[in-house]
Parts: C-alpha cells; structure tokens; sequence
C-alpha cells in the first residue's frame, strides 16, 4: 500500500492538469522511509489492533485527528484506507458535504474489520472487481468503481527464459498462512524428474519452517533463498514463470512486475486480485486455492522440455499489463472516479 500510495503520488503531481497527494498518518509509521518524497502529517496515536486499544475504540481520537488535519489541509478529497478510517473522517466533518470521503480498500473485504462501515463513504474506489462486488453487497449509496494498482514509472527490461533449466521465482513475505509457499514445496516434490531451481525473494516468520519443509521434500539444492530485496528484481537475471499460491490477496504487484518484464505467472484465483490480471493461456495460468495437483499441472507444462509457449510473447505481456497498469492510466481512472462523483 505504501508504493502504491507513492506511485499515485508522483503519477498525480506529474499529470496535466497537477495533482497534489497528501497522507495523514493516523498513527506513528514504523518505517517512515516511503513517506520521504510525500507531503505528509502524522498524529501520535498508537496503531493496530489489539495492542493498547482496538479500533474501534480510537475512533474518537482519529476523528479529532481528522478534523484537526481538515481544517489545515482543506482536501478536496479524502481516500480512506480502513474502515474506522471512513467512519471518523464522516465525523470529523460534521453535517457537511466537504471533503467528500472515498473508500479505498486495500486487503480482500471479508477479512477487514468493521466493514459494514464501508458503506456510509461518499463512494469507494476498489483496487479489484472481487473487492467492489463485497463492496458492493455490504449496501453502498454508490457503485464502487474498479481503479486497479499502479505500476511505478520505470524501465521494465524483458527478463529472457532460461535455456538449461526452468527458473520459478517466489517473491513476497514468507507468511505461509496468506502467502501458502507450503504448497509450492509440495507441488514441485512431485515434478523432480523435471530440471527447475526456485528462487526465493523475500523474508518473513515462516522462514524457518519453510526452510526444514523444503529440506523434508527433499529439494534444498534446487533452491536458493535470496532474502529481503529493497528490489527483488535487480537479483533476476532470467526466469520461466513468477508464482503466486496465495490463499487471499488484496491485489498483488508482484503479478504485475513479472509481466511488465514479460514474464509469464501462476496464481491462485484467490480472493482478490489475480483475476483481473491473468489471461489464461494467454500471459499465465490461474488454478483453484489451496488445490496442489493443479498448481503442479500448471508448474509441470513450464517444465517439461519443448512446453507450448503462452500465446502472448514476452513483448506482448509487457505492452498488454502496461495498457492496463501503468501509473498514469490508474491516476487517470481514479480522477475521472472522483470527478464523477463530484
């Protein structure tokens, strides 16, 4: 959320005509580094569930925050992240019409609390269809409208396959009750007769369960751990194809980084995101979550020797995610988003 919050930022102030993107930080930000380049104000309230206060029960203090950060800012719009979020910034402006408050939702619905909040927002702009439409049941005065997330305004070189033996990457948190990297090990302890090496990016509490799971299948030479990257793509040379097993999602990047570098993916048709970004058989594979033999099928036709290519070519994959993706066509659905609902 915090690059894609800078991403808009920079996509806005450089639109015609400038945008400006300020964030309030209802909370003390444990790394502020992505705030450098932003406007930003930050209230000293403790954040998170379950740690002096829930949610719920700061809602007092964020509204003050709010109606503090109002008067100074005078927004013309307020995006909120979280459901409490929505509820104070409505509170903090009174019987007012102004600022209008817009939902911005960034996990899948159904695991966010308090979302019956939600639907008192002034309109939502939703980062996947899957999350409008659990929007859309929760009762809203208006119709989310599917914004998607951006890509960051850069170079994207193609990412050639490799010609001795397959390369798989995982890049994301070792978190294994979203991420399921369980099932990836387990998928690939069946295709051993195939020559594959899986890179890991990323770092995590599960690391070391994951590590002794690996061992247990009995594929630790075919792996190589990479760590945490503050960019995962400048360790990858060339790949076959980026997997993706998660569970839940709320719209990953990591899906959208691949293909802007042409490579092909493998994801779950989890809730929410992946649909809206692979075309199957086109630019990647979606298979059913939690389901390992079809997640093995799909790994398997990226292995095998002389495997039928996807119909897209890398060039295409790029061109086709970037149409769709790239900062300014998000900025510019977001503005159109907003100035319908002026």
């Amino acid at each position: 959320m915090e690059r894609v919050i800078n991403t808009l930022a920079t996509a806005a102030a450089r639109a015609a005509p400038p945008a400006r993107l300020e964030v309030w930080c209802f909370g003390v930000p444990h790394d502020s580094e992505w705030l450098t380049d932003l406007s930003y104000r930050v209230v000293n309230i403790d954040q998170g569930t379950g740690r002096f206060f829930q949610l719920k029960a700061k809602l007092p203090l964020y509204a003050r925050a709010a109606r503090r950060f109002m008067a100074e800012s005078a927004p013309d719009v307020v995006l909120a992240t979280d459901p409490v979020f929505v509820r104070a910034l409505l509170q903090a402006r009174g019987r007012s019409d102004a600022p209008r408050v817009y939902s911005w939702i960034h996990f899948a619905v159904d695991r966010v609390a308090n979302r019956s909040w939600l639907s008192d927002a002034d309109g939502h702009l939703a980062i996947s269809t899957q999350i409008a439409d659990e929007i859309r049941a929760l009762g809203t005065r208006r119709d989310p409208v599917v914004v998607g997330n951006p890509l960051s305004h850069t170079d994207y070189p193609l990412l050639p396959a490799p010609t001795d033996e397959a390369r798989i990457l995982y890049i994301g948190r070792l978190q294994n009750h979203q991420k399921r990297i369980d099932l990836l090990v387990e998928a690939l302890s069946k295709l051993t007769r195939y020559r594959f090496r899986l890179d890991i990016a990323g770092d995590g509490p599960d690391r070391p369960m994951l590590e002794e799971l690996i061992s247990r299948a009995g594929i630790e030479q075919r792996v190589r751990w990479h760590g945490w990257q503050a960019d995962p793509w400048a360790t990858v040379q060339e790949a076959s194809v980026l997997v993706l097993p998660s569970d839940f999602e709320g719209f990953p990047m990591v899906l959208l980084e691949a293909l802007a570098h042409g490579i092909p993916v493998v994801a779950t048709d989890c809730n929410a995101g992946p649909r809206d970004v692979v075309v199957p058989g086109a630019n990647g594979l979606l298979v059913p979550t939690g389901d390992v033999e079809a997640l093995g099928r799909a790994l398997e036709a990226f292995l095998r020797p002389g495997a039928e290519e996807m119909a897209w070519p890398a060039l295409r994959r790029r061109e086709d995610v970037l149409d769709r993706f790239s900062d300014a066509v998000v900025w510019q659905r977001i503005r159109d988003a907003l100035k319908a609902g002026a």
